[in-house]
């Protein structure tokens, strides 16, 4: 069952590459990232839990560090 869950959250990640480039590639990490934290937490996976929190994380700094530098930027 862990490796269905992981090949889903790859093909999470190249679905949203595919269809927004590299916006959707960050939008799909988030998204495995968080279903990564809820399945390992159901099952008791510490290591999932661990890899995915550690994801979901560096997920959530890039976007901010985006949209700082995009507010400070002079476009």
């Amino acid at each position: 069952m862990k490796r269905n869950i992981l090949i889903t959250m790859g093909i999470l990640i190249l679905v949203g590459f595919a269809v927004q480039g590299i916006f959707g590639a960050v939008a799909g990490i988030f998204v495995a990232s968080i279903i990564g934290v809820v399945y390992g937490a159901v099952k008791r996976d510490k290591l999932l839990v661990k890899w995915s929190s550690i994801a979901l994380v560096i997920t959530i700094l890039c976007v901010i560090l985006f949209y700082v530098g995009l507010i400070n930027s002079d476009m």
